[in-house]
């Protein structure tokens, strides 16, 4: 049923079990599995400096988190490819499982405050929203 799984890591409690749900379905389905990472920009920052020093830490931190995943994966027989792109994180998952045809999303419901959440929605309300496939929500 699913051949390409996607999912949404970020070093978050949330992400670590959405990490272990897509694993479980990458075995039992052997699906081609990828763990993406989204660098974003914070909204607010003074100098072009601190952007790309800002933008470096997070690209560093996220590669981190997916070799992190990738061990994980190898320790229970799954091959994971890890990327880490930069953008808006619902955008960049959905726009990413678009263009290499990903079957399903796998999500935890991490994300924002719960005033934020409430006025702006979250990246997984997002992701579930305009996904192109089926999207998968681990609490």
């Amino acid at each position: 049923m699913f051949r390409k799984i996607l999912v949404a890591i970020d070093g978050s409690p949330a992400s670590e079990k959405a990490l272990a749900a897509a694993v479980d379905l990458a075995t039992h389905y052997r699906a081609e599995l990828t763990a993406i990472s989204v660098a974003e920009v914070p909204a607010v920052v003074g100098l072009v400096d601190e952007v790309d020093e800002l933008r470096q830490n997070a690209e560093n931190h996220l590669r981190e988190i997916g070799q992190a995943a990738v061990e994980y994966a190898r320790s229970r027989g799954v091959v994971l490819r890890s990327v880490v792109v930069r953008g808006h994180a619902a955008e960049t998952i959905v726009h990413y499982a678009e263009n290499n045809a990903a079957d399903l999303i796998v999500i935890g419901p991490h994300g924002h405050s719960r005033i934020t959440r409430f006025f702006l929605g979250s990246t997984t309300d997002r992701v579930s929203e305009h996904s192109p496939c089926s999207v998968l929500i681990v609490k």
